[in-house]
């Protein structure tokens, strides 16, 4: 029995990925230069990750990138955000880390 449980946990926690909230898909998610953001009011920094040591190979890249962009505009949404900047991606070997500037450029 904990032979087939060790073997079964893995799976169940691997099963959480971030989905979006219905008004976070507004959100426009954006590679550029910060120049492009002087009309925008700054709301700080957001940072997103998907995909764990135990389950990242569990879950397909793309399923962890729409997870962690999911998870950078729902916390954008928390900051009345409507645009987030996204920052060069930083490489990881079991995750999909995103860290971003989130503004308010329509009023």
């Amino acid at each position: 029995m904990k032979k087939w449980l060790s073997l079964l946990v893995p799976f169940l926690l691997s099963a959480c990925v971030t989905t979006a909230e219905p008004d976070s898909e507004n959100i426009d998610v954006l590679w550029g230069d910060t120049l492009e953001m002087t009309d925008c009011e700054d709301k700080g920094v957001v940072v997103s990750s998907e995909g764990h040591w135990y389950d990242f190979w569990l879950i397909a890249d793309d399923v962890l990138t729409a997870g962690a962009v999911n998870e950078l505009r729902n916390r954008a949404m928390m900051l009345d955000a409507d645009t987030v900047l996204l920052y060069p991606p930083r490489p990881f070997a079991s995750s999909v880390t995103f860290l971003a500037k989130a503004y308010r450029c329509h009023p």
